[in-house]
């Protein structure tokens, strides 16, 4: 929750986010060429890219020959989506409630550090099994969460940044909660000629055999890990755990 009650989520992504993930940009193609090169995804493949933002998977799966189909909750970040992509497939969701059928996708996608947003480790179920209802059998999923190991030893350190004309001050910590621990940020944005904006993150940190429980659980098979974008072992001294699953 955000200190105001609400689901943070709600009000986080507005439009105003892409401002804030310049460097994230960066490793677009990365992380796409990822997802196919993990789940071994044929031709054409039908990619549901959950928390979807502005779409900048989507557009790369697109460019590629793939047909992705991209869901947020954000109505800015989506109109963003449709500017940037107007032939596109985008739609606006909760994950816990997919609005797709069933077998609608051979693959599905959470980058970013995007499962682990709700309150409880219920609904991180739900939404794992709205995932597994939307796959095909045999269909993949990839996860890209924060690798906690590494986090608990390297937490980012408060600060200010400038991007573009904005002044960015940040401040994390991993803060103990019913479920498992969550890692929450807060951002303070000053921008010339705008009100100061403030925003709250906070991530459930799965360890590894938490995520694979979950997924077992859930009807998933072939749970595998890795520690970076092209396959590595995990490691403490890598910063991400992929996760890739299949459906029976």
């Amino acid at each position: 929750m955000a200190p105001d009650g609400t689901p943070w989520y709600v009000s986080a992504f507005d439009a105003h986010y892409p401002l804030m993930q310049t460097y994230e940009d960066a490793w677009t193609e990365v992380q796409a060429a990822s997802v196919e090169v993990l789940l071994d995804l044929p031709p054409g493949a039908r990619i549901l890219d959950l928390a979807c933002g502005y779409g900048r998977h989507s557009r790369t799966w697109r460019e590629a020959g793939h047909r992705p189909a991209g869901l947020d909750l954000s109505p800015p970040l989506l109109r963003l989506a449709r500017e940037r992509a107007p032939g596109g497939r985008w739609a606006r969701g909760d994950m816990r409630g997919l609005p797709f059928r069933a077998g609608a996708f051979d693959a599905a996608a959470l980058l970013f550090a995007s499962f682990g947003y709700f309150e409880t480790r219920g609904e991180d179920t739900a939404t794992l099994r709205e995932i597994r209802r939307v796959l095909r059998p045999g269909g993949g999923l990839y996860l890209e969460l924060k690798n906690p190991d590494h986090l608990r030893r390297h937490l980012p350190p408060d600060g200010t940044v400038t991007l573009q004309e904005a002044r960015v001050t940040e401040s994390s910590r991993i803060a103990p909660s019913p479920g498992g621990d969550r890692y929450e940020i807060r951002r303070l944005v000053r921008q010339p000629g705008q009100p100061e904006r403030r925003y709250f993150y906070s991530i459930r940190l799965y360890r590894p055999e938490e995520i694979q429980e979950s997924l077992r659980e859930t009807g998933f098979t072939d749970v595998a890990l890795f520690g970076d974008y092209q396959g590595a072992s995990p490691s403490p001294t890598l910063p991400r755990l992929i996760v890739t699953a299949r459906t029976n």
